[in-house]
């Protein structure tokens, strides 16, 4: 990015991308997220699409395998389904939907 300051990627501003009205914007910032995600995990995890390494790198254990095995589907098709989107925007308990807890960590990509 040159010489120009990164900014930085916030639960709230992860969570403003994933409310865009333009779906296919959506599933962008979804796939590439997943991407860099999927990047992070190690080598066998990415093989076997697990998390089974809990160093808090890459994704949880309950996203292992939907995250790796969406992340790959968005590399080789570039696009999800509309079900991969509703996985990952749906809201939790919190207000926030699932993507954006791994805000901190798409900002070390």
């Amino acid at each position: 990015m040159g010489d120009q300051m990164r900014e930085l990627v916030t639960q709230e501003s992860l969570q403003a991308m994933l409310e865009n009205p333009d779906q296919q914007y959506v599933a962008h910032v979804i796939g590439r997220a997943l991407v860099a995600l999927l990047k992070r995990q190690t080598d066998s995890e990415q093989a076997t699409n697990t998390t089974n390494v809990h160093n808090n790198i890459g994704f949880t254990g309950a996203d292992g395998r939907s995250g790796s095995l969406t992340a790959k589907s968005y590399l080789k098709r570039n696009s999800l389904q509309d079900w991969q989107i509703e996985r990952w925007v749906r809201k939790g308990k919190n207000g926030y939907s699932r993507l954006t807890k791994y805000a901190k960590q798409l900002n070390e990509t």
